[in-house]
């Protein structure tokens, strides 16, 4: 199974990943900067 790993966390899907770590980011960017963030710093693992 895959899961997504970022900044040290592991999440089961992209989706959980977002929703758990946006609250976390919120205030020093904005979505659009957040998902590109993401986008560029996001491992999948097998």
């Amino acid at each position: 199974m895959a899961t997504y790993k970022i900044d040290g966390a592991k999440f089961q899907s992209l989706e959980e990943l977002k929703e758990s770590l946006w609250p976390l980011y919120e205030g020093r960017m904005s979505r659009e900067e957040f998902e590109k963030y993401v986008q560029e710093n996001v491992q999948k693992t097998e």
